[in-house]
């Protein structure tokens, strides 16, 4: 720094060096910080009086300069010592240094001296100013979010890691590392193991790791993974968390063995039962691109699921899937979306009254579950007699005996119904 004329006078008027009068003795009152771990340098403030920098003239400005060459200092604890370094004036009460500690047990944990010496040979100590408390030993924390306990994989299973690691101060986190290994597989080959690090940003006591790994999909699902988690900070030898080991059972993955019934109209509604295995809780199926209802289904057990399928824009043959935690199954075969009976004419359209009427009755979608109903309303009316199911677009019977006019229904229990308004009467005699 440079001290203007005003400055040098009052360094004279406080008896300064370079001045009339005796010289300043320099005393040290406290020390800032008051206590610290010796495993790291950092840096000590002095508080006190008779700080005195020396002084240089300064060619071009014809101004004295301070420098604090000349300074030295050390803590010390008998004949153990670290050097103060690097001084800094602030004021004549104030100035700073770096303590340099060269090896972390040079001082050891407890009360030490507080020394330095100026320029001119004097010196101050203050005893016991300084507490000194040895290695950082305190460990970091580890947390683990996920996987959590009772979650549940399969071979090809994703693995979303979250770990959270924490250390109090001084310290600071460096690095949280995750492992992850697998087992032989059954030919006998073993993949490598795989390794990341979650580096922690600019003295941070906190690590927030995210991580994902893929199960390879060719072991057993009896087998066990394993991930190995561990984070260090920067103390040195930096301390290191104790390691936690997350084992992760693997399971079966799901499978799909049956569907009943296999077909079912369009409209959807049609009441299905899946068989399979590792149908976990959640599990969803989709027909289609579309969910089983209600929101995908419901998980009876490990190995059943029900519910109704959606409807579909057409007749179509469509894959069924289940999709779980522990992967996804598509079962052998498809679902038979079917179109309803479509009725387009009864011949005769027309009986006498009180008589019984053979007719033929054609259409298209006609299946031998299929029942032709007539009457005004389906709940009322009366079924086919004799019906005989011939092909998909014709079944003959016998309309009952009855009077006036009735609507022809052709109603089928998997895949609806359809009907012909006022299509067949019977009249007097």
């Amino acid at each position: 720094m440079t001290l203007g004329p005003r400055a040098s006078l009052a360094l004279c008027a406080t008896a300064l060096v370079g001045c009339a009068g005796s010289e300043p003795q320099p005393r040290i009152d406290a020390v800032d910080p008051a206590q610290a771990y010796t495993d790291r340098d950092f840096r000590l403030t002095l508080t006190g009086a008779g700080f005195v920098p020396s002084f240089r003239l300064d060619p071009e400005s014809g101004e004295r300069v301070a420098t604090m060459q000349g300074f030295s200092g050390k803590v010390s604890q008998g004949s153990i010592s670290a050097p103060l370094t690097d001084f800094g004036w602030v004021s004549p009460t104030q100035i700073s240094a770096d303590l340099d500690i060269q090896d972390p047990d040079d001082l050891a944990a407890g009360p030490c001296d507080v020394e330095i010496m100026d320029p001119r040979g004097h010196k101050a100590v203050l005893a016991g100013g300084f507490l000194a408390l040895g290695r950082y030993i305190f460990t970091p924390d580890l947390t683990v979010t996920s996987p959590a306990p009772g979650d549940l994989y399969a071979p090809g299973s994703l693995i979303h890691g979250q770990v959270i690691a924490t250390d109090g101060p001084p310290g600071h986190l460096v690095v949280l590392t995750w492992t992850y290994t697998e087992p032989a597989s059954d030919d006998g080959s073993q993949r490598d193991p795989l390794t990341g690090n979650c580096p922690s940003g600019l003295r941070s006591d906190r690590i927030d790791c995210a991580f994902d790994v893929t199960i390879s999909p060719d072991l057993d699902p009896n087998m066990t993974v394993n991930l190995n988690i561990v984070a260090s900070d920067d103390a040195v030898p930096p301390n290191q968390s104790s390691p936690i080991h997350v084992p992760i059972n693997l399971s079966q993955r799901p499978t799909v063995s049956s569907v009943t019934p296999e077909s079912g109209g369009v409209a959807g509604g049609t009441n299905v039962v899946l068989r399979g295995s590792g149908f976990v809780p959640g599990s969803r199926t989709y027909f289609g691109d579309s969910l089983l209802v209600p929101d995908g289904g419901i998980v009876v057990d490990n190995q059943t699921i029900t519910g109704y399928t959606p409807g579909y824009s057409t007749s179509a043959a469509v894959t069924v899937t289940v999709q779980s935690r522990l992967g996804f199954a598509t079962w052998a075969y498809k679902f038979h979306y079917q179109l309803p009976p479509q009725i387009q004419s009864i011949v005769p359209s027309f009986g006498t009254q009180g008589e019984s009427t053979p007719v033929t009755v054609s259409g298209a979608n006609f299946t031998e579950t299929t029942i032709i109903y007539l009457g005004q309303t389906l709940a009322g009316a009366v079924s086919l007699a004799n019906a005989s199911w011939k092909n998909p677009g014709e079944i003959d019977g016998v309309v009952p005996p009855a009077s006036g006019q009735a609507w022809v229904w052709a109603f089928d229990a998997a895949n609806g119904w359809t009907r012909l308004p006022d299509q067949f009467s019977w009249i007097a005699p």
